[in-house]
C-alpha cells in the first residue's frame, strides 16, 4: 500500500495582546479603594486651598474697590475732612465761642457759649486768670 501524504494545515500562530474583561482580586479590590480615597481626599483639599485663594483674592478686590471709591469721592467733591489745629476762643464779655483754624486762620465756627463754658475759674494765691 501506497502511504498517503496528510497534508500540514497552514497555520500561523501570533502573540498579540487584546483588552480584555478580567475580575480583580481581593487585594486588587482593596488597592483601587485606598487610591479612590487617597484621588477623594486630593480633590477635597484642592477644593479646600481653592476657595481659600478665591477668599483671599475677594478679599484684595475688596480693598481695591474702596481705594477707588475714596479717589472717586475726592474727585468729585474736591474736598477730604482732616484733622485740623483750631484755636477755641471763648469771649467772656459777649458769652460767644469762636473756631479759627491756625493754617489759614479762618473763624469755621460762632456759636453761643454753653452753660458750662461760661463758669470761669477764680484765681488763687498769685494764679492769673486765663484770659
Amino acid at each position: 500500500m501506497a502511504a498517503t501524504k496528510t497534508k500540514e494545515p497552514k497555520i500561523k500562530t501570533t502573540k498579540e495582546s487584546h483588552l480584555l474583561k478580567c475580575e480583580l482580586t481581593q487585594e486588587e479590590v482593596l488597592a483601587a479603594g485606598d487610591a479612590l480615597a487617597t484621588a477623594i481626599d486630593n480633590v477635597h483639599k484642592f477644593q479646600d486651598e481653592k476657595e481659600s485663594v478665591v477668599k483671599s483674592i475677594k478679599a484684595r478686590e475688596a480693598v481695591l474697590e474702596a481705594e477707588i471709591t475714596k479717589q472717586q469721592l475726592l474727585v468729585r467733591n474736591k474736598y477730604d475732612f482732616r484733622h485740623v489745629d483750631c484755636n477755641n476762643i471763648l469771649d467772656y464779655e459777649a458769652l460767644e465761642c469762636y473756631v479759627i483754624r491756625l493754617d489759614t486762620k479762618v473763624e469755621v465756627s460762632h456759636r453761643k457759649m454753653t452753660e458750662e463754658e461760661k463758669q470761669t475759674t477764680l484765681p488763687f494765691d498769685g494764679e492769673e486768670v486765663a484770659a
